[in-house]
């Protein structure tokens, strides 16, 4: 009985996996860009699904032969317009150059492609709200993998009588790249994500030829108040990206990719907190892990893991209108307003 029960629960777990909706795509798509984060994080999801690639953009490289092996009969070009004007091409993969995004998504939003696009979609406020103007209802989702990190449906439940937040990003230096849209978007995102648009308070920023450390406070609303340590001063071999979230009974540590855990708050007699009275133990509960990253399995894939994987889902889904696209936002650029903000109080120091 038992061995029959695990053969079945073992068939279910196939038939999701196959039943995943990357394998059932029918448009056709065009990627631009060969960069390293594209080679190891969006090019293998794609070939691992069978994503109909029709072109792949480059400026001027020769694409490495084993790409043409990957993905069979797609075509390597180096001219944009072609893809503008190939109407076959319903969605697009943009990963390149940063300073570039800009001015290819305005072109592909114009051309009326749906694009995914890498993080950060534009350089500044300005360019933003031009793309917001250009195409506000275009399929247009930007590549914050943290906004699917499978461990948000934990958070998401203990985020509904925040009080207050502190949110450590140290990571090491930034050998080229702005620091702000390289790497301060994740957290400053995954905040606007997590409790909604912000207001920064005040900022105090020390840069200095090793890095730079900036400490915000802000606000969600009437309710919710935040402090945002970011940092470049760290390292790369001890990164830290660590949320602490106080709620009224249960104080949350979040710490992308792989844990979440709450512990929960002392209960009140005549408003006096019980651990005042009385011995009790700290009730801690684990509520998200990927500890035991020893066995292989494919929820705790880094690529999986990371939210690489359900990022691309999200805009697939919408692109071929599968079942599941009425949940996905549309376009992120609008619900980016307050993060851009932030961002260029960062840059002002």
């Amino acid at each position: 009985m038992i061995s029959g029960l695990l053969n079945k629960f073992n068939a279910l777990r196939k038939e999701k996996l196959f039943n995943a909706p990357l394998y059932r795509s029918q448009q056709e798509y065009a990627f631009i860009g060969v960069g390293m984060h594209s080679l190891s994080t969006l090019y293998p999801l794609l070939q691992h699904f069978g994503v109909k690639l029709k072109y792949i953009c480059t400026k001027n490289s020769a694409p490495p032969q084993q790409m043409a092996v990957q993905f069979p009969g797609c075509r390597f070009i180096h001219d944009i317009d072609i893809i503008l004007n190939d109407n076959s091409i319903t969605g697009v993969f943009l990963c390149t150059n940063a300073a570039a995004h800009f001015g290819l998504l305005s072109q592909l939003l114009k051309a009326g492609k749906a694009v995914f696009v890498e993080k950060p979609p534009c350089d500044n406020l300005a360019q933003l709200h031009q793309l917001i103007q250009l195409s506000p209802q275009a399929i247009c989702k930007v590549g914050l993998q943290r906004r699917y990190w499978p461990a948000n449906k934990h958070v998401a439940r203990k985020t509904k009588d925040v009080r207050s937040y502190l949110y450590k990003f140290h990571l090491g230096p930034l050998v080229q790249g702005d620091p702000a849209t390289e790497l301060f978007i994740h957290p400053l995102d995954y905040c606007n994500f997590l409790f909604g648009p912000y207001t920064v308070k005040s900022l105090s920023s020390h840069k200095d030829s090793k890095g730079i450390s900036v400490q915000l406070h802000v606000t969600h609303g009437q309710h919710v108040s935040g402090l945002i340590d970011l940092s470049t001063h760290y390292s790369w071999n001890m990164p830290e990206d660590i949320l602490q979230i106080n709620g009224a009974n249960e104080s949350l540590t979040v710490q992308y990719p792989v844990l979440v855990e709450g512990i929960q708050k002392p209960k009140r007699l005549l408003n006096i907190p019980t651990e005042r009275l009385l011995q009790q133990p700290v009730v801690r509960k684990t509520y998200f892990s990927a500890g035991n990253l020893l066995v292989p399995a494919i929820d705790t894939n880094t690529l999986q893991l990371q939210g690489f994987y359900h990022e691309l889902e999200a805009f697939i889904q919408l692109v071929e209108g599968m079942p599941g696209a009425d949940k996905q936002v549309k376009n992120d650029l609008p619900g980016l307003e307050s993060v851009y903000k932030a961002m260029e109080e960062i840059r002002r120091g």
